[in-house]
């Protein structure tokens, strides 16, 4: 038995046979053709385009129907790149001065439009370099005639091992017998893995070696839940693991029979729980959930594979819709949250690539260099609130000090006054309020919280922040800690600091979701959480199980030590209680 650590890219537990997806290479050699046949060469090429194009059509009309809307635009980026005159242009000189093969010609583009996303020090950007090389599969599969999907070969339930998975090849997994998958490469945020969360397929990645350690036909667990790869696991472990598919199957159905019930504690405290959204993820399942609101409206998508900065009448209607789809329940919008992994494709003024993304221009910072981009946003945001009852906030990302909330404030009032002088006005009044995610705005959050209405911490980056480490960067992902007593003591910090003033506190970072850490934050006082939708009904149902005065000893205990180790023995204890 041999057991292998990744990253967690899709819950669940997966058991069965392996197979190996063959290795995939477009290093083809450098064919050369004749004078005489470069025309020719040219019109193959048109050609395998405009039958990739009509593919990815179909393919998007499919998505859209299976999987939701966020999907089927991961198929319009596919084509847009399959669109783009810079790359048809390079492919077309490599064989018209080059004299290249349309095989070698796409190769070689592909390879150095690759090479510029390799530069760029950020996972997220890494991971776009597999949307390039997915187009270059379909248009190298069509150019020479269209070979048989090893995938569609596969007749029984298996589980796949791969190298890499195209976001093409993720789409299919399900109708193709494959009930999880594992990786060698890949982070959270690569298409793959979210992919494979709208499936509910198991998924691991970031295994580094699993296509070298198995073989096919091995016997494998993916265990979704943790992160971990069993190569040929003994029979306990195998029994440990058939037991563990049966509870998450029982709880899964019993999580359904919980939606219409209130979200509160064991001993009667209430709790607010929203979902954080992005309506490019919604599907069928979400639609049936019954929140509090939406806890964190992304909007960021808005400003991607577009040429030009969204429109305020292409917001407008997509926040109108996104308050419906909610029932005009009350919904956090944040202010795009640009930069760092999320760059738009369009030109911005004064605007160079970090060398540090993270802690370069971005959220607020980029908004207040481009100030029309926030305008305009607001603007949106503000005509919808004009013309639905639902309770609008705004939400402002990486504020670091008093003034950059001032000057949001000042823009904000602006905005209002224009509708103003139009007779028009929000049904309900706009809250205005902030992430506080960078460790300056927690310490002095006391001389801001004055201008601000609500606060909501966003501990991805908070912690990322206060601990000096890249979760995702493999050297220093053992210092990302949510138990560090630094942590710790910031949450309640944040807390404290906005209960004194009458200010409600969310999180809708992903520690909202974790099981373990859930007693210590609402023990700290927290007013709401907001998790992904998939995450939903599993934390309502640990907030029903919990005893909010338990929470509230542990939280006090915890405040008190001084080492992650103490902080998280405390919480694994108290873990084990609640088992009990």
């Amino acid at each position: 038995m041999l057991v292998l650590k990744g990253l967690p890219a899709s819950p669940g537990v997966a058991i069965g046979p392996a197979v190996l997806l063959p290795g995939e290479s477009f290093a083809v050699s450098r064919q050369y053709i004749e004078a005489g046949e470069i025309k020719a060469e040219v019109q193959k090429i048109h050609s395998a385009v405009q039958k990739t194009l009509a593919e990815l059509d179909a393919c998007e009309q499919k998505v859209l129907v299976t999987l939701g809307a966020e999907y089927a635009h991961l198929m319009t980026t596919h084509k847009l790149i399959l669109q783009d005159p810079a790359l048809n242009d390079s492919i077309s000189k490599k064989i018209r001065e080059e004299h290249l093969s349309a095989q070698a010609a796409i190769f070689l583009t592909l390879q150095e439009l690759a090479a510029s996303f390799d530069k760029i020090e950020d996972p997220f950007f890494k991971e776009r370099r597999n949307d390039i090389f997915d187009v270059g599969k379909r248009l190298v599969n069509n150019l020479e005639g269209g070979k048989r999907e090893f995938l569609a070969s596969i007749t029984k339930p298996s589980l796949l091992v791969a190298h890499n998975l195209y976001p093409s090849d993720t789409i299919n997994l399900q109708e193709n017998q494959v009930m999880g998958f594992c990786t060698d490469v890949g982070g959270k945020t690569s298409h793959t893995a979210l992919l494979a969360q709208s499936l509910n397929i198991p998924a691991v990645v970031g295994l580094s070696s699993a296509s070298k350690e198995v073989q096919n036909g091995d016997t494998l667990i993916i265990d979704g839940e943790n992160g971990l790869l069993v190569i040929n696991p003994d029979r306990y472990t195998l029994a440990k693991y058939r037991k563990i598919q049966r509870e998450i199957k029982k709880n899964d159905a019993l999580l359904k029979t919980i939606n219409h019930l209130p979200v509160v504690t064991a001993d009667g405290k209430p709790v607010k729980l929203m979902v954080n959204y992005d309506p490019r993820t919604d599907n069928k399942d979400n639609k049936r959930l019954i929140t509090d609101g939406l806890g964190l409206l992304r909007t960021e998508f808005l400003y991607m594979n577009t040429p030009v900065p969204p429109s305020e009448e292409d917001q407008y209607r997509m926040y109108l819709a996104v308050l419906k789809r909610f029932d005009m329940r009350p919904a956090a919008i944040r202010l795009a949250d640009l930069g760092a992994d999320k760059m738009p494709d369009f030109p911005l003024d004064e605007f160079e690539q970090d060398a540090n993304p993270f802690m370069g221009c971005r959220g607020i910072r980029l908004f207040l260099k481009n100030p029309e981009l926030m305008y305009t946003q607001l603007r949106a945001i503000v005509r919808t609130a004009c013309e639905v009852p639902a309770q609008v906030k705004i939400m402002i990302p990486m504020i670091s000090s008093v003034e950059e909330v001032r000057h949001v404030r000042t823009a904000f009032n602006k905005v209002l006054a224009e509708f103003e002088a139009q007779g028009k006005k929000p049904v309900n009044r706009i809250a205005l309020g902030a992430m506080i995610e960078v460790p300056s705005a927690a310490i002095a959050l006391d001389g801001m919280i004055g201008e601000l209405d609500f606060i909501s911490i966003g501990t991805n980056d908070l912690i990322q922040y206060l601990v000096a480490a890249d979760r995702v960067n493999q050297e220093v992902a053992h210092l990302y800690d949510p138990c560090h007593p630094a942590v710790v003591r910031t949450i309640n910090l944040i807390i404290q600091t906005a209960h004194k003033r009458g200010k409600r506190v969310s999180i809708c970072g992903e520690l909202a979701s974790d099981a373990k850490m859930l007693p210590l934050l609402l023990g700290l006082e927290l007013d709401t959480l907001s998790v992904t939708p998939r995450m939903y009904l599993r934390v309502k149902n640990n907030i029903r199980h919990l005893n909010f005065e338990t929470c509230s000893d542990l939280a006090q205990a915890a405040l008190l030590m001084g080492s992650s180790e103490e902080i998280r023995n405390l919480i694994e204890q108290n873990d084990k209680n609640e088992d009990s």
